[in-house]
Order: C-alpha cells, then sequence, then structure tokens
C-alpha cells in the first residue's frame, strides 16, 4: 500500500490494508460467521457509493474510498504528528547512531496540515542487490520530497537510493517521469502520485523498478516500470504497462520480479467496482510480462490467482533460476465462506500462462485479531495500519523457496470468531519454505513480541528475515508520545510504549537468535494523522557475497550531527545472518 496515497486524516474513517480484513468495511470479513454489511467514510467530499470492501485498496484518494489527509483545515488538531511537539522539535530526543540512513538532502514539507514543518518522509521500502556486483545495492521509498500533486500537496513520486561500497554511503536519484509534477508525459501527465515502489534486478544486473501511478483527484490509475542500466545512478522514461481512467476499475499493489533471458514478470491486484464504480465485484492478482528486459510488455491483466477466491490482495512474484515463476498473495477462502484469509502460491513452468494454487495456511488477521483505531487494525497502543501480505524469496542457487508473513495468531481471542479483539496483540512473524517448490512446510512462528511487516531473503543455502518490532520498547516519555501540535504536550498514553525497532533472525542457528538491528527504539506516531502511516511494507535483500542488506522506515530522522528532526527516513544496516 505505497505511501504516495497514504497521507491520512485523523477525523476520517481511511483504507486499512491489514491482511485483507478491513474490519469496519468488510462484508462477512468481521470475524467467523458475521455477515454484516458496513460502510466506508470517503473522503475529500467523494460522492462514490460505499463499497464493501474484502481487501482494501491501499490507494488513499477519494474516489478509491480512501481519502486524503493532509488539508489545512483539519479540524483536529492532535491529528499532527508529534514532530510538532517540544519533546521532538526543540532538541534531538534520539542519540547519535551507526545504522545507515540510505536519504540524503531531506528538507521541511511545507504543504499540508498533518505533517507540515515535519521533514518530508519516506516510507515503504524495497531494496535489492546487483547479483553481478554485491556492493551494488538499491533502495527505494514513497518518498514525498516533491511537492506539488494537484491538490497542491507533497507528494511521492518516485525515487531511488544507490550505493556502491555496499551500503556504506548513498546516492539519491529522482525517477523521472512518473507523474505529472515530475515531467509525465502521455497518461503520466494525468497521474500525480506514484507508489508502493518494488525493485528487482535480472540475472545481468538490469534493474527494473515498478510503481503503482494514480491521480489523487480522477480515478485514473496505472502500473508503471522504469528501467536502470547502470546499477540505479540513472533511469530511462517509464512504461506505462497498464492504465485505467474509468471508476469501474483500479489497479494495485504491484510487485515485480526478474528471471533469466530476459523474462520479466509484472503483478498487481485489480479492483473490479462494477459499472460507474458502485460496488466491490471482485480483486483478482494479475499480471504482465516481458520477454526483451521490459522494452515491451504482453499478456495484459492475465489471470493469477485462483478463481475461485475472487478477493485478493498483496501479491509479490519471484523467479527461480530455472524460470519458474512464484506469486504469493493473500486470498479470503472460500472454505470459510469468505471470513478468513490465507497464504496462497501461485507456480508456473510456462511463465505464467498456467498456474497451480498452494495453499500454504491460514492467516490470522480476522477482524477479532487485532484491535481497531478509527476504522484500521493496528497493534495495541498504535495507529498505523497493518496488513499480513507475504513475502517471498527464492534462493538463486538451489531453488529453495521461503514465504513469510505477520499475524496475531495466539494473541487474546484472535481466531475465536468474535466481532472484536480483546487482549493485548503479539505479533508473530510466521515462516514457510519448500526444498522443491510443491511442498512446503507448515506455517512456523519463528518471532513473536509485536513484530509486523517481515520480509524473506534467500541466497546460497540461507534464509534472512526481518521485521519490526515492538519488544525493546522503553516507556519512556518519547516512547509513549502520541500526538504533537504544539503548544500541547504529547499524552502518556496510558503508558504504553510505542516505539520501534527492526530486527532479524536467519536459518544459520534455524532462527533462535533474534539480532536487533536498531541502535534504539524510535517512536512511530512521529509523523502523518494520529501517527496513521508508516508505509505497508519493508524489505531484505541478500547478496551473493552472503551479506544481507535490510532496509526499513525508521523514525529518528538523522540524529547525527548535521543530520535532520526526527522524521521517517529509510535505514539500513548491513550484516552476515
Amino acid at each position: 500500500m505505497s505511501g504516495s496515497r497514504k497521507r491520512q486524516r485523523g477525523v476520517m474513517i481511511l483504507m486499512a490494508t491489514l491482511g485483507g480484513i478491513v474490519s469496519a468495511f468488510a462484508v462477512g470479513l468481521t470475524g467467523a460467521g458475521a455477515s454484516v454489511s458496513t460502510v466506508v467514510a470517503n473522503g475529500g467530499g467523494s460522492s462514490q457509493a460505499s463499497s464493501n470492501w474484502k481487501f482494501a485498496p491501499t490507494i488513499n484518494a477519494p474516489w478509491a474510498q480512501g481519502g486524503d489527509d493532509e488539508v489545512l483545515d483539519d479540524p483536529d488538531p492532535n491529528a499532527a504528528g508529534v514532530c510538532r511537539s517540544t519533546l521532538f522539535n526543540t532538541a534531538n530526543p534520539y542519540a547519535p547512531t551507526t545504522n545507515v540512513d540510505t536519504i540524503v538532502g531531506d528538507q521541511p514539507n511545507n504543504s499540508g496540515f498533518s505533517s507540515f514543518g515535519c521533514v518530508t518522509a519516506q516510507n515503504e521500502t524495497t531494496v535489492a542487490v546487483n547479483p553481478t556486483n554485491p556492493n551494488n545495492i538499491v533502495a527505494g521509498t514513497n518518498d514525498y520530497r516533491v511537492c506539488c500533486d494537484f491538490t497542491g500537496l507533497n507528494d511521492g513520486t518516485g525515487w531511488a537510493y544507490y550505493s556502491r561500497d555496499g551500503g556504506a554511503t548513498w546516492t539519491n536519484v529522482q525517477v523521472p517521469g512518473l507523474t505529472a509534477e515530475t515531467g509525465g508525459q502521455g497518461n503520466f501527465k494525468r497521474v500525480d502520485s506514484a507508489g508502493d515502489p518494488a525493485l528487482a534486478f535480472g540475472p545481468d544486473g538490469t534493474l527494473y523498478y515498478a510503481n503503482i501511478v494514480f491521480s489523487r483527484v480522477s480515478p485514473a490509475s496505472g502500473v508503471a516500470v522504469s528501467i536502470s542500466n547502470d546499477g540505479g545512478a540513472t533511469w530511462g522514461a517509464p512504461t506505462m504497462v497498464t492504465f485505467i481512467g474509468a471508476g469501474n476499475y483500479f489497479n494495485d499493489k504491484e510487485w515485480i520480479a526478474a528471471g533469466p533471458n530476459g523474462s520479466v514478470v509484472l503483478t498487481w491486484t485489480k479492483f473490479n467496482q462494477g459499472p460507474h464504480g458502485a460496488g466491490y465485484n471482485a480483486s483478482p492478482i494479475v499480471m504482465a510480462v516481458s520477454q526483451n528486459s521490459g522494452q515491451s510488455w504482453n499478456r495484459i491483466s492475465a489471470p493469477v490467482s485462483d478463481p475461485t477466491r475472487p478477493y485478493n490482495q498483496g501479491s509479490q512474484p519471484a523467479f527461480s533460476s530455472d524460470g519458474t515463476l512464484y506469486v504469493a498473495y493473500e486470498a479470503t477462502t472460500p472454505e470459510s465462506g469468505y471470513t478468513q484469509d490465507g497464504t496462497v502460491v501461485a507456480r508456473s513452468t510456462d511463465l505464467g500462462q498456467h498456474f497451480t494454487q498452494i495453499n500454504l495456511g491460514r492467516v490470522y488477521d480476522d477482524s477479532d485479531c487485532y484491535p481497531t483505531y478509527a476504522g484500521r487494525q493496528t497493534l495495541t497502543g498504535e495507529h498505523f495500519r497493518l496488513n499480513s501480505y507475504p513475502s517471498i524469496s527464492v534462493d538463486p542457487t538451489n531453488g529453495h523457496v521461503a514465504v513469510t508473513w505477520a499475524d496475531d495468531r495466539g494473541a487474546g481471542n484472535c481466531g475465536t470468531g468474535a466481532s472484536s479483539f480483546v487482549g493485548t496483540t503479539d505479533g508473530k512473524t510466521v515462516l514457510v519454505t519448500s526444498n522443491n517448490g510443491t511442498s512446503y512446510t507448515s506455517p512456523t512462528t519463528i518471532s513473536g513480541g509485536d513484530t509486523v511487516f517481515p520480509s524473506v531473503a534467500a541466497n546460497n543455502g540461507k534464509y534472512a528475515v526481518s521485521y519490526y518490532t515492538r519488544a525493546y520498547s522503553p516507556a519512556t516519555p518519547v516512547c509513549t508520545a502520541v500526538t504533537g501540535n504544539p503548544p500541547n504536550t504529547p499524552p502518556a498514553n496510558g503508558g504504553i510504549p510505542v516505539c520501534l525497532d527492526y530486527a532479524a533472525r536467519s536459518s544459520s542457528d534455524g532462527f533462535a537468535t533474534e539480532l536487533r538491528l536498531t541502535t534504539e527504539s524510535s517512536n512511530p506516531y512521529i509523523m502523518f494523522a494520529d501517527g496513521s502511516f508508516i508505509g505497508d511494507y519493508s524489505q531484505i535483500a541478500l547478496g551473493s557475497n552472503g551479506v544481507a542488506h535490510p532496509v526499513w522506515t525508521d523514525f529518528r530522522g538523522n540524529p547525527n550531527p548535521g543530520g535532520t528532526l526526527a522524521n521517517q527516513d529509510a535505514y539500513t544496516q548491513a550484516f552476515l545472518p
């Protein structure tokens, strides 16, 4: 669900992308046996009839029932991020860090309301390592440095950050032409936001960068791919792989994978809203294929997901070195009467012309599995929206497959069929593996402690899994502050510590040891309305030299000398799993 569209208003009910269960939006998805029809509040004065979402779109725009948050007249002053509170804007609350900030040249956000005066945000991280040069790492985020979109606000426009020294230093590059404000041509002139970034290197070192692009003021949406032939330093004009300007469909939540012989696959969710955009009929996972290194695309919107599971989100493709294609996604399960979700892997040996569907197991993200804030699921004491979409990786050296996702199994009354969650969240990171791509292990919990947004990378016979965790958060003033907007003092939030860290585990010791990657916990309420958005995923990549490169959204800004005030930045920390 990408950051470019994620500017949420504290006073409106927004789209949540929690594992497809949008408590407050879903029909038949508000717990086992429930069949409640609910309504979503439209933002920005949209007159569109509300839809019964079984999976939430990640696009936050009035026409997608998402709503935009950064308005100048927000009636709730406490919706501002804590970046404007005395605790955060008069002295740096965090110590200098050895973690590496990939963001260079950040600047104040001087538009909108909820993040006005904060340093511009970067969130929803993606990363890839060049298979021909393991010291060349490229990352991307929803990056809000550019003003102005069609509503006059800073917005996501597509940025890449590349390193040629193993991740020690980084150069930031604006990817050209993805939006009207960054020189877009043709249908790119009709869109003003780019997000859901996804990067993939091909075996030959060609780099592909996928984004969804959309308009804040019209139903226009598309999926685009940019290409770099020099490891992320320069980028060609983007290709609009698919585009629609009407409201009966919109394109959402894409991902990209590159395989042998110039094969590239792009997958996304195609929301079918019916005639005049009046309903919600289905959200299949679809794909497009290039067999000439992204120069041209065919089989646009070819089906990927199982047609017996019409409601899906969060697809992620991956290739094995022999060209076998895998696509992991989350789907509501017909056997549960569409009241529960599962993780599914679609496998193809003919570049997506035919798929075998494998259900890996239940995802515990029912409406009784997490508390909600403003209509979207979150962790206890937090406000940022969650999802349980899978991350998949295929080891290029042996073809082994790993899939991970987050849910709240075993916590409180999760999975009992209740109408809401009772208890305290203990988000789990779940892992499934396969040595042949056809038979998989049972889902195994490899970490608890309120973990979210895990990612997996496989290479040289090892798996590395990274994720956000709340296990280290102290109950200090910095870690209990939940709203800002001076001269108010941030409330104590009942003493619940809200800070997050980023951590990793690996197969080297059977995932027994957790490596805390962050040197200090940091507060996710720092930006956006009521701390409602930190991005919808993070990612880790594993190079051929055995070095892992996770990239996550950190909330310290750059506390080192000459850095910035606390804000959302993309951080990394190389390690050997």
